[in-house]
């Protein structure tokens, strides 16, 4: 006798819960942004229209009653100023290059050589202190009877004139100096994530030092490298004590030590924020180049 097999209706399934669920998860999301979305917008956003607005404003008149719009600030920047954008842009560049050529080695052997990296970090955290210490603690070291005029006597430099004779390599000295330990943290944390046992199959395929560093190590830690340099980089767009201290009158030529000056001492704060406003399109350029060119070295 055959068996005969109903089928029992099975009982649409209720998509109430589920509903439920995915509002508990949106809502869970958008209350962990919303700390960051709110500090975001009263700390960044809000300044910087602020400062969009006083830098359309001739001189400082957005703090009275009846604030003079005007574009004259920029056709400023444009022809007067602009020499002291190429400067600020010069060495920046240089100090930030003169970072990854010191700090790249300088990083590999913290990851592979050093046993105590702790504490070379924890000595890395002193040029954090503030560029104004650092430039002071530079000018005693090479200046007249510092620590090093010995030294310079002896290789028949004059320890009394050296800070004078090379203006434009103290500065980018000092600058590269104060943005050393950006970095190289960020370097040293890229080649952690590197495996030292590529760099010896490399080696036992025959590769040379440079083809290791070319075509293994480098590429491996590129998205370091260009995060280091642009943390460096921006921080020398802002930095105006070193180029005071250490220059002379053509590395003062930097921006923000024009925007110093006119905001601080002839109370020109429209078009202070108008130079506050082209080194912060400098600083956006330069990340969206980087990241433009780099094809997404930095998300990686």
């Amino acid at each position: 006798m055959a068996e005969v097999v109903v089928d029992t209706p099975v009982p649409p399934r209720s998509t109430v819960g589920d509903e439920s669920r995915d509002w508990r998860k949106a809502l869970t999301g958008v209350g962990l942004l919303a700390p960051a979305i709110v500090i975001a917008i009263i700390f960044s956003i809000i300044p910087l229209i602020y400062l969009i607005n006083v830098s359309l404003t001739r001189e400082s008149t957005f703090f009275f009653n009846n604030p003079q719009y005007t574009f004259d600030n920029y056709r400023l920047i444009w022809n007067r100023y602009l020499p002291h954008v190429w400067t600020t842009i010069r060495l920046a560049t240089l100090a930030s290059l003169f970072c990854l050529i010191f700090g790249y080695p300088f990083a590999y052997i913290l990851v592979r050589k050093v046993q105590y990296r702790d504490l070379v970090r924890i000595l890395m955290t002193f040029p954090l202190f503030g560029p104004l210490y650092l430039t002071y603690g530079i000018r005693f070291v090479f200046g007249v009877n510092g620590p090093l005029a010995p030294l310079f006597d002896f290789i028949g430099v004059d320890s009394r004139t050296l800070l004078f004779a090379y203006p434009e390599q103290m500065t980018i000295f000092g600058m590269a100096v104060f943005t050393f330990p950006f970095m190289v943290m960020n370097v040293v944390a890229a080649l952690t994530n590197v495996d030292p046992t590529l760099e010896e199959a490399a080696r036992t395929l025959g590769s040379r030092p440079w083809q290791v560093f070319t075509r293994v190590l480098f590429p491996l830690s590129w998205p370091g490298v260009l995060a280091g340099f642009l943390i460096c980089f921006g921080w020398n767009l802002g930095v105006f004590i070193v180029p005071m201290l250490l220059g002379n009158i053509e590395q003062q030529r930097v921006l923000s030590l024009a925007l110093y000056q006119k905001a601080m001492s002839q109370f020109d704060y429209g078009l202070g924020s108008a130079m506050g406003v082209v080194l912060m399109l400098l600083a956006f350029t330069v990340t969206w180049l980087s990241l433009r060119f780099s094809r997404g070295a930095l998300a990686t």
